[in-house]
């Protein structure tokens, strides 16, 4: 293992207790050096070649802030693929006024497409020369998975038992799971509704926590009024807000207490329509 992926381990071990804690690290995670790749289209996520793609059911783009400066962007799609469900994303450093930076994690999340069963999760992080992979796959039935992780080309993998229900997969610094968790509770009451969640890590940890619905709020997205569902989604240690849409799609993202916010980008104004 090489120092780079050894120095983003490091940061990520001191600061996995919590799903705000991996949110954090996540921002603190900007490579200095990046693989030469080819950056993704504008609104959707970073592409494989040779990767079958499925209908769109919702994409689009997440901007990224750190105490009000741009630091990461990530594009993401949901796609019906074969009788299933395919989240995408890829994420890449952004810094405030400097140039595009090429793609350095992505994921693949597959599960159901009605009720969000797990199916396989998998992630890959690039700095400079080196690779870090990261699988989740449902083994031999719905509470057994396999979990691996292999830097460049050198692997080790387990069978870990997950409770009954749903597991949601936190992989920093990817926010697109949020996005998921809500469209899984899209419809569904939220009365302090208690969730667990896989943080991937140099420790991977299953973390208890609760989805509260806080109402229906009135945010300005995109320069307009947009009446949205507030979602609480918290830990025993510290809680993210978020602001879904009607039909389940993520339109902002906050963690006050680590100034990060997470912002769907929305699309163009048009021009005013004459009177």
């Amino acid at each position: 293992m090489t120092r780079p992926i050894r120095a983003i381990l490091a940061a990520r071990a001191a600061l996995v207790l919590g799903t705000a804690a991996c949110a954090v690290a996540a921002l603190a995670l900007v490579p200095p050096r990046c693989a030469a790749q080819t950056p993704p289209v504008e609104g959707s996520p970073a592409g494989e070649p040779g990767v079958e793609r499925g209908e769109i059911r919702d994409e689009g783009r997440l901007l990224i802030t750190q105490n009000g400066k741009s630091v990461r962007v990530e594009d993401f799609a949901f796609e019906n693929l074969r009788g299933a469900l395919v989240v995408r994303a890829g994420s890449r450093p952004s810094p405030a006024g400097q140039p595009e930076r090429p793609v350095d994690k992505s994921m693949i999340l597959t599960v159901g497409p009605l009720d969000y069963a797990m199916g396989s999760y998998w992630s890959q992080l690039t700095v400079g020369p080196d690779t870090l992979r990261r699988g989740v796959e449902v083994a031999g039935g719905d509470t057994v998975v396999s979990v691996w992780r292999e830097v460049n080309g050198a692997g080790t993998g387990d069978k870990v038992a997950f409770p009954p229900g749903r597991v949601y997969i936190l992989d920093p610094p990817l926010f697109t799971t949020f996005n998921f968790i809500g469209r899984t509770l899209q419809g569904k009451p939220c009365d302090h509704r208690p969730i667990r969640v896989f943080v991937l890590g140099p420790r991977d940890s299953l973390v208890d926590g609760t989805v509260t619905d806080a109402g229906n709020e009135t945010i300005r997205w995109g320069g307009r009024p947009v009446v949205a569902r507030k979602l609480v989604i918290a830990d025993q240690k510290t809680s993210f807000t978020a602001w879904f849409t009607s039909d389940g799609r993520m339109l902002r993202l906050e963690q006050p207490q680590a100034a990060i916010r997470v912002e769907r980008k929305a699309p163009a104004l048009g021009p005013p329509r004459p009177r």
